[in-house]
């Protein structure tokens, strides 16, 4: 992906568009300039504003309406079960991913380190302007706007079936699985890394190797998520071969 920050102009005009397919009319470019710079953006053009102090709002915002929706939807679970279900909605993975399938990364204004390191690919900045540009929603268009929108895109997301089983922690899993057992090393290696895909997402291929075995094999759009899935795979093929024995 060659990554270009567009001109003020022309990025509230595609904004614009963006959101006129939720049925979203939004007005004032200020906030969603705001929303979008990056304190590497801001830097290096002598700016007074980042979108920390909006994703410091749009967090409060999400927390709100995650914790409304969640209490609502599971009326059998206990606070802390809430609480643990609420963490792993708004953590930066999903957020990440999210924006990543909203194509929103083109959106953002980065400085030249930022856009060197592939700023636009990192969890936690795209996770953070999914909370910004909520703030920029609340603030331009009033508290009416954001949960609609929250629903049509976060809350849609993760009422998906199987979304909390996917969101499981495999690495730790299969950490734990093999420390029972006489092995070495467990290592994640990155084997393949496609050219850009739609919305210039990279698609990456890692292995999950137990003792110098290739044991697992993982896809997916960060690291992360591809070695989370190659610890899936690892996790069932263990599950059904009793000829890896972990027994000491």
């Amino acid at each position: 992906m060659k990554f270009i920050n567009k001109q003020p102009d022309q990025l509230f005009a595609e904004l614009k568009g963006f959101f006129r397919k939720y049925n979203i009319r939004i007005k004032t470019k200020k906030y969603y300039l705001e929303a979008l710079t990056h304190n590497s953006y801001a830097n290096e053009n002598n700016l007074n504003y980042t979108y920390q102090r909006m994703e410091f709002l749009g967090d409060a915002i999400l927390a709100k309406e995650i914790s409304l929706y969640l209490f609502l939807t599971f009326p059998d679970k206990n606070e802390g079960e809430i609480t643990n279900l609420r963490s792993k909605v708004v953590r930066e993975g999903t957020l990440a991913e999210l924006v990543r399938q909203m194509n929103w990364a083109p959106f953002l204004l980065l400085g030249k380190g930022e856009i060197k390191t592939k700023g636009y690919e990192k969890n936690r900045i795209l996770a953070d302007i999914y909370e910004s540009m909520l703030a920029a929603l609340y603030l331009d268009l009033g508290e009416e706007t954001v949960p609609t929108f929250i629903d049509q895109t976060l809350i849609k997301m993760v009422s998906s079936p199987g979304f909390f089983d996917q969101i499981r922690d495999y690495k730790t899993e299969l950490q734990e699985f093999l420390q029972a057992g006489d092995v070495r090393t467990l290592e994640y290696k990155l084997v393949k890394e496609s050219p850009p895909l739609e919305g210039n997402r990279v698609l990456y291929t890692v292995m999950a190797e137990i003792d110098g075995i290739r044991y697992g094999e993982g896809h997916g759009y960060t690291h992360k998520e591809a070695e989370q899935l190659a610890a899936r795979d690892a996790l069932q093929k263990l599950a059904k071969n009793p000829k890896y024995n972990f027994e000491k």
